[in-house]
């Protein structure tokens, strides 16, 4: 379970790095530097800063070739968007540098079905959790908060509103707000957390019904971790707030 001070860290972060940003990037494909091109778009007020073992530069930022080499002595926010064989060494990084929230975009984990992937999933989320750093994901896009310029697309609303979605699904993410705007609905959160090795839909509900920002909750579940606790936070939540839940996989398709 994570601490409401941990996931304002989430929220509020002063700096974030982009592991696996590539000079030869326009900023429009997915990846790192689609996340790195959405931060730029969508007027985050900390330092963006590019990470990539060849050096470079992207759209005027300098590419670190390490997150050790980063000037800012600590950064608190993390997008990982490469290989997943380098993760275990990029959380080591990351506790070099305090590092808060890791956010991982790679897929590969769990999700695959695969014993080695399911393995690998249980290893990061060790390693990250010995290293007092919470993960959001693997197998995400991560978090849109429009108030801090937090976006994993570039064409979100820089205008905050007061509806939070929780989403397993990252296309489902993209698709609530893509709808909703075009409806007039503005978003205080929108978390897309895929696999929730760490971080999940639990922990976020509960965040979100104590969130001043929020006035209205919804999400998009396939599985919850923990059933009598999703059970418990859902009621709870509910007394607060109107929540509206979507359950995927009930029927045969």
């Amino acid at each position: 379970m994570v601490t409401k001070r941990e996931l304002d860290c989430l929220f509020n972060p002063k700096s974030v790095a982009v592991v696996g940003v590539s000079s030869k990037s326009e900023g429009i494909q997915l990846g790192g530097a689609s996340f790195a091109n959405a931060l730029l778009c969508s007027g985050f007020k900390g330092n963006v800063y590019p990470v990539n073992p060849k050096g470079g530069e992207f759209l005027g930022l300098k590419i670190y070739p390490n997150l050790k080499d980063v000037p800012e002595p600590v950064v608190d926010y993390v997008i990982y968007s490469t290989s997943a064989s380098y993760l275990p060494q990029t959380i080591k990084d990351c506790a070099a540098k305090g590092v808060k929230v890791i956010q991982i975009y790679t897929g590969g984990f769990s999700e695959s079905g695969t014993e080695e992937g399911k393995q690998l999933e249980r290893e990061l989320a060790s390693l990250a959790s010995q290293n007092g750093i919470r993960v959001i994901g693997p197998n995400c896009v991560g978090v849109y908060c429009p108030k801090v310029g937090l976006s994993f697309s570039p064409d979100f609303p820089q205008e905050a509103g007061s509806v939070a979605v929780i989403s397993q699904s990252g296309t489902n993410s993209f698709c609530i707000v893509q709808e909703g705007v075009e409806r007039g609905i503005r978003f205080s959160k929108v978390i897309s957390y895929g696999n929730a090795c760490d971080v999940n839909e639990s922990d976020l509900l509960e965040f979100l019904a104590n969130d001043a920002d929020t006035k209205i909750i919804a999400a998009y579940i396939e599985g919850v971790k923990d059933g009598k606790r999703f059970s418990r936070v859902l009621r709870e939540a509910a007394k607060i707030k109107p929540v509206l839940v979507l359950k995927s996989g009930i029927t045969e398709s």
